[in-house]
């Protein structure tokens, strides 16, 4: 995967993956051979390879679980994990899961080095900053979506209830590993809603103030393998054909691209949008940064450079047409595939009645609302809302 020379965490691949394998990179990434103890964050999702992978690190290595893990990681959770006394004498954090776990162990990482409480570090005024690398950290990825095994962010949900972005490149992993026996278990509905948050992370760093042409292009090869695979892969886990694996190894590593691209500029609107419908109504994370990606596309076609990358993309896939007719064929093949994978579109989808729309209002001193190209005033803001009603 040549997009991984972008970045600066040590990527990956396996069909499948040993315990005995897994303890030789953890030995290398703590650089640490004998006694090494291992603080194994991870969720309780059910999923049997995990299971023993865990059992057959234990073999090797000590192994210390912490599974303190909800959506949207809270930050009394990881602060409960991280004062448990059996966390001090891990050498290496290695965090397996979706990205709510994934976020909790570079979470624990940073906190290891930086010490004090991870709520002095979120908001946009916070009282501690990030200034010492973070402990060892290998994280492993059992979905193909968030991309957090590459980002030097989390996202953390405050006592108040907000939803915070810490970011810092001393929050990097070292190494990344993408298994994809690990994703044997993925009900269809994760992978589309997962798949979707792939999608958001590539377009999203497209129409971006911060993107370059390097990201631009890493963005665009990750929607391109996004949009060709995903329709196949949900298909796959439905009908449970043998090329499910296969299918879900191209879903990974096409979702850590996009994890390159977005570190790199920042996520934009569709994110900032997302924190409010997961704050107020619980939409998973995935869900809610597909909830307006159909009206934040149309709003970033305004800009020249954006339609040129979109127009690439459409093209790929419909070569005979104009760059005009080939994003208007992109937009409506998105619109296709979230509705093939039944993604909600309207906040009666979702079980939501809006009053007040001015409760989005807080997104405007979101910074990656700002990251938006073109940029979005406050009256844009709410017509895209009043688009979803």
């Amino acid at each position: 995967m040549i997009e991984s020379l972008a970045s600066s965490v040590h990527i990956q691949s396996f069909a499948d993956l040993n315990g005995k394998t897994l303890a030789s990179i953890l030995q290398f990434s703590a650089n640490k051979e004998e006694g090494l103890i291992v603080g194994a964050v991870v969720d309780g999702a059910p999923i049997p390879a995990k299971d023993t992978l865990l059992e057959e690190l234990a073999d090797c290595v000590q192994v210390r679980i912490f599974n303190k893990i909800q959506p949207n990681p809270r930050t009394v959770d990881i602060m409960n994990m991280y004062t448990d006394p059996r966390f001090a004498a891990c050498d290496v954090v290695l965090g397996i899961g979706g990205g709510s776990t994934l976020d909790s162990a570079k979470a624990l990482a940073m906190l290891a080095s930086n010490g004090g409480s991870l709520e002095e570090y979120l908001t946009n005024n916070p009282k501690r900053r990030i200034t010492e690398r973070s402990k060892p950290l290998v994280l492993i990825p059992t979905t193909a979506g968030t991309g957090s095994e590459v980002t030097k962010v989390g996202v953390y949900t405050a006592e108040s209830g907000r939803k915070y972005t810490l970011g810092s490149p001393l929050m990097t992993a070292h190494t990344a590993l993408l298994v994809a026996s690990l994703l044997d278990s993925v009900p269809p509905s994760l992978c589309a809603a997962t798949g979707l948050d792939a999608l958001d992370h590539a377009l999203e760093s497209i129409w971006n103030k911060n993107s370059t042409p390097i990201t631009r292009t890493i963005g665009r090869n990750a929607a391109i393998d996004i949009l060709e695979t995903l329709p196949k892969l949900h298909k796959a886990i439905q009908e449970q054909s043998p090329r499910k694996r296969e299918l879900m190894k191209a879903m990974l590593q096409a979702s850590t691209k996009a994890g390159i691209a977005f570190n790199i500029t920042g996520t934009a609107a569709g994110h900032a949008i997302s924190f409010v419908l997961s704050e107020d109504w619980h939409v998973p994370h995935g869900l809610a940064c597909a909830f307006t990606l159909l009206e934040i596309f149309d709003w970033a076609v305004q800009d020249e450079t954006n339609r040129t990358e979109l127009a690439c993309i459409g093209k790929h896939f419909h070569p005979s047409l104009s760059d005009g007719q080939a994003v208007a064929a992109l937009r409506d093949d998105i619109a296709t595939l979230m509705q093939d994978l039944r993604i909600p579109t309207r906040f009666a989808d979702i079980g939501v009645e809006l009053t007040d729309i001015s409760i989005f209002d807080r997104c405007l001193d979101d910074p990656k609302l700002h990251n938006q190209k073109p940029p979005l005033s406050k009256d844009d803001l709410h017509r895209i809302i009043e688009a979803k009603r």
